[in-house]
């Protein structure tokens, strides 16, 4: 009777409690429901959830790139245009046709179109019919089909070496075995945690074991890791890799320090165009006259072999450049913004583009975004001295300043952030007459050589830090200067004029013997003025090494000429009268010092290589 009793009361204390439901004394507001209709997708009805709901359909409604990030080698965040960058009376007909015309030509090109986090769009999709009407001007990029990332590919090489085996024998973990009584086996104990006199090895440790002696003993060969893949390598890949893309000269090797370079000839030779994959439209060609290759800008990096070519298409193409095929990596189209000019950011981390407008474009390379002026980079209220184009502008060493030429002889100094933006922080300007035709930093960046004047001979030097003219002297010899130029050691400075003498300076000449706080005025002598060039001067280009100038000159054809710097004298053999130059538009050395690149009228961009640098 006692364990009855004992039973039932257990009973008793065992019985279900029941639970009272939670109810809640609010309602969900509006935007509360729109946060949970994209979260969960949108029900005909709302019920109370229960056991036998379906939790894999509540977001059938959502799409995927709401729910997730995709890690592609090109991002396809671009920034658009603002609206306004047109000019008044100014259309994009012409350029709109020839959009059409590219588009049908190039066949194995994907086109992606920017995107903005600043598009007026509200959640529902709807866009605004401004935007609709300015879409047509956005910045686009193309890439090739075969496009690769070596990144991509390199992470799924490692992930196919760690895949598990297609079969597994179960016996094998039923074997064990004792190193000590194996005098054969004791070697694969090295380095390992010492083992017991009465324990064994399973079989799944032992073959471990055998494996990594097997792989001390006979690592992989070299030529099983260099495996080659058919495709384009993408920019990012090329840029974020620490691989030589050209080999070291065997006189760098052997010496390590390049030879002098000989005076009198010099070993060349044509190579494929750079931009032979993927040309610019000639300007006999194009409609309206707006084609050619305007400008060209080598990667400051001496391992990446990057190329970007500036048309009159107001299409930047990039190339990688061997000299063989000279792979097409990617191209950008800005409808609003006239090219004339491309320069990397002495980093080699975006590409500065500038034109005939008040507004600039920066690719970043790394990011793969195109990024606009602040509408507000002169101010909000334009004044007399701001620039109208940018075309004259010039990066400090380090990167961090960009000086651009105003007007009135004025000069805007940048900051030069690292997202490829920039603020106006000072304005130099000394009341001297005329206009400005180029501008230069000093090599350690705290001095700007300004050219300029009423008759274009006068240099001024300004001190950053100070603000302030800290000298000035004058090319006497070649009235009508146009382009300035210093060599990357800072050895020589070249002015280039309208009468087709370039004058080559010694650096150390052009300041004076001591240092003085009052203003000095120089009028310095040449070393050598170089007078084989008898029409206006349009690019001026010192190689890497300071021992090569190239001079040339936009008025006629076949205008250039390359000169032996320590020497000052002209190479004989090159170029020939038959050398196809072209009207000759920019020229430039390859930041290794192996290539020179020629670009003219017809959307070409030549290239030779100089075997003394190969």
């Amino acid at each position: 009777m006692a364990r009855n009793k004992k039973k039932s009361h257990k009973a008793v204390n065992q019985a279900p409690i029941e639970r009272k439901e939670i109810v809640h004394g609010w309602e969900k507001d509006e935007e509360e429901l729109e946060l949970e209709e994209a979260l969960f997708g949108r029900s005909k009805k709302r019920v109370k959830v229960t056991a036998h709901d379906d939790s894999q359909d509540g977001m059938s409604d959502v799409d995927d790139s709401d729910l997730f990030v995709v890690d592609a080698p090109l991002a396809s965040q671009f920034q658009v245009d603002l609206k306004g960058d047109t000019l008044p009376g100014e259309t994009f007909e012409s350029d709109s046709e020839s959009d059409s015309d590219t588009s049908q030509t190039s066949e194995g090109m994907n086109e992606f179109r920017a995107d903005s986090s600043s598009a007026s769009s509200d959640n529902n999709g709807h866009v605004d019919s401004d935007d609709e009407e300015y879409g047509k001007n956005r910045p686009t990029i193309h890439v090739p089909e075969d496009i690769i990332d070596l990144d991509e590919i390199s992470r799924q090489e490692s992930s196919r070496n760690k895949k598990k085996p297609i079969w597994h024998d179960p016996a094998d973990e039923l074997v064990g075995v004792d190193i000590s009584e194996s005098r054969r086996l004791k070697k694969i104990e090295r380095g390992k945690r010492k083992l017991n006199a009465s324990e064994v090895v399973v079989g799944k440790d032992l073959e471990r074991r055998l494996r990594e002696q097997f792989e001390t003993l006979h690592p992989p060969p070299e030529w099983s890791k260099n495996r080659s893949f058919v495709g384009t390598p993408s920019l990012s890949s090329l840029l974020t890799s620490t691989k030589s893309f050209v080999a070291p000269s065997i006189s760098s090797i052997i010496h390590g320090q390049q030879a002098a370079l000989p005076q009198g000839t010099l070993d060349l030779k044509r190579m494929r165009n750079a931009n032979q994959a993927n040309p610019t439209i000639g300007k006999r060609d194009a409609e309206g006259g707006n084609g050619g290759v305007v400008d060209f800008a080598w990667h400051p990096v001496k391992t990446v072999s990057v190329m970007a070519v500036a048309g009159g298409d107001r299409r930047i193409r990039f190339f990688n450049v061997d000299g063989h095929s000279n792979l097409s990596l990617l191209t950008l189209h800005i409808p609003s913004l006239p090219l004339s000019r491309s320069t990397f950011h002495p980093l080699g981390t975006s590409l500065l583009l500038t034109g005939n407008r008040p507004f600039y474009y920066t690719y970043d390379l790394a990011a793969q975004r195109c990024i606009r002026s602040p509408r507000n980079l002169w101010g909000s209220k334009t004044i007399g001295s701001a620039p109208n184009s940018l075309h004259r502008h010039t990066f400090s060493p380090n990167g961090s300043l960009l000086a651009v030429a105003g007007r009135r002889g004025a000069v805007s100094v940048l900051e030069w952030g690292h997202s490829g933006a920039g603020a106006v922080v000072a304005e130099l300007r000394s009341g001297r007459g005329g206009s400005i035709t180029d501008l230069v930093f000093s090599s350690d960046g705290k001095e700007l050589s300004v050219l300029g004047g009423r008759d274009g001979a006068d240099i001024e030097i300004w001190d950053i830090g100070e603000r302030q003219v800290k000298g000035a002297w004058r090319d006497d010899r070649a009235l009508g200067g146009v382009v300035l130029e210093r060599s990357n050691d800072g050895q020589y400075t070249a002015v280039g004029s309208t009468t087709g003498i370039v004058s080559l300076y010694s650096t150390q000449s052009l300041s004076p013997a001591q240092s003085t706080s009052i203003p000095y005025h120089l009028t310095p002598s040449p070393i050598k003025s170089l007078e084989h060039l008898t029409t206006p001067i349009t690019s001026l280009s010192f190689h890497p090494s300071s021992q090569i100038l190239c001079s040339a000159s936009l008025t006629r054809k076949d205008q250039l000429k390359l000169y032996h710097l320590p020497s000052g004298t002209a190479f004989s053999n090159w170029p020939t009268p038959n050398t196809p130059l072209g009207r000759v538009t920019s020229t430039g050395f390859s930041s290794g010092g192996e290539w020179l690149g020629v670009g003219n009228q017809k959307g070409m961009v030549l290239l030779w290589s100089l075997r003394h640098y190969a």
